[in-house]
């Protein structure tokens, strides 16, 4: 990805100042992703203008990585035009709206911060991003135990909205700060030179479970594990007796960890159970009820082709709940969104927001096999995962641990182009 030609000391100084920026909003995800939030919005900033600034030199911004840049983009800038075409005075679901400003400008921002650092000479990180991620994982792993053992929370927030361990929805999205964070470290452990990186990974693959049977999100507890196991198959796909002997003690510690949380994940599961019959009863008044009640209820009120305000879709949704009490669990989200990723934008952005997102996801996914660099498939997996039960690129926190993430992940991985001097992509001449 990284350009190999030569570059400014004033060039390099910058593309530094970000990589130390985003790697600081990585350790801030877990103690305040407002943070995390403030840091991509002003390296996007800086690299903006160092492209305005540079323009001459913009023929030399690698061209794969458009590919992932482009559609967070699009679907960025689209989320800020949506925003400013619907958002008034009179609004009456503020934060909805405000969800979808604050996520469309960190996608915008990281935009300009992958594109400028695709132009310039890196130096190898791998050292300084190892010790960042076992920092940032630590700090994570610190709050989740205190706050399940010693405040003795049933569902630990972390972080996620002010840690208030009451605060619905919080619990939900320390889970997926907690895996976003973690598919980071394992990476920079992976990718490290150090004699204990198997220590360090079955470390993290052990603490960061147990921290999200913690939160009790069922879908981080089924994704996590399984993007674990995924990256390990591709690391080591051409190594078949190191690939089996390490996912057999991955699924060990899966076992272990099963066992110690036995309760909780016994508990999680028999919720699921009567929310399901509860639903299948015309009650959707629950926690699974009210996201089948969700994506039902955001289908019917979608625009087809047009776009909507969050208050006409409220005003359709409220009145289908009026002939037909499945939808009423949706109700309580009317000021939030649908609860999944597809539903949620057809319901604003009818078939066009659809489309965005299916190339936000298509554009990652390319962009792996492009590069050549198949761990990080693992992130836009995950995304789409969780967008099945939840909406990915909305508000702060959420976005801000992946873009982070992800980003950090594309910087590391492509250190190997950069020291053999073969990138992976071909450039613009």
């Amino acid at each position: 990805m990284f350009n190999m030609k030569k570059t400014s000391c004033f060039d390099n100084t910058a593309a530094k100042l970000i990589v130390v920026m985003y790697l600081l909003g990585f350790i801030c995800v877990g103690i305040n992703p407002n943070y995390t939030n403030k840091i991509i919005n002003i390296a996007g900033m800086i690299s903006f203008f160092m492209i305005v600034a540079n323009y001459r030199k913009l023929a030399t911004i690698d061209r794969t990585i458009l590919i992932v840049a482009a559609p967070i983009f699009i679907l960025g800038l689209v989320d800020l035009l949506w925003y400013v075409l619907f958002k008034t005075r009179l609004a009456v679901y503020k934060n909805g709206y405000r969800g979808y400003l604050e996520a469309g400008k960190m996608m915008v921002a990281a935009f300009f911060s992958l594109l400028y650092l695709s132009r310039v000479a890196q130096r190898e990180y791998k050292k300084i991003f190892l010790i960042v991620a076992v920092v940032g994982q630590c700090i994570l792993f610190g709050r989740a135990f205190y706050q399940s053992l010693y405040l003795g929370a049933e569902r630990i927030p972390l972080s996620a909205m002010g840690g208030n361990i009451n605060q619905m929805g919080a619990a939900t999205v320390a889970a997926y700060m907690l895996t976003f964070c973690s598919l980071f470290a394992a990476i920079a452990i992976l990718k490290s030179q150090s004699k204990y990186r198997w220590i360090l990974f079955y470390g993290n693959f052990l603490l960061t479970l147990s921290a999200v049977v913690m939160t009790g999100t069922r879908a981080a507890i089924v994704t996590y594990p399984a993007m674990i196991i995924l990256m390990v198959m591709i690391e080591n796909r051409q190594h078949k007796k190191v690939m089996v002997k390490i996912t057999a003690s991955l699924i060990g510690l899966l076992v272990v960890c099963g066992v110690l949380f036995r309760h909780d994940v016994n508990q999680r599961v028999d919720d699921m159970t009567q929310d399901i019959s509860q639903y299948n009863n015309n009650n959707s008044d629950t926690s699974v009820g009210a996201r089948l009640a969700m994506v039902q209820a955001g289908f019917h009120s979608a625009p087809g082709i047009g776009w909507q305000s969050l208050e006409t879709r409220a005003q359709k949704i409220t009145e289908l709940s009026q002939h037909d009490p499945i939808y009423l669990g949706a109700l309580k989200y009317l000021d939030v969104h649908m609860h999944n990723e597809i539903i949620e934008a057809y319901s604003t952005k009818g078939i066009s927001g659809v489309l965005f997102i299916a190339l936000f996801y298509l554009g990652m996914v390319f962009y792996c096999f492009k590069s050549k660099n198949y761990s990080l498939l693992v992130f836009p997996l995950a995304i789409f995962l969780f967008g099945l039960s939840d909406v990915i690129t909305h508000a702060k926190p959420i976005p801000a641990s992946w873009i982070v993430g992800l980003l950090l992940s594309i910087v590391l991985c492509n250190e190997g182009a950069r020291r053999t001097g073969t990138p992976h992509s071909t450039r613009a001449s």
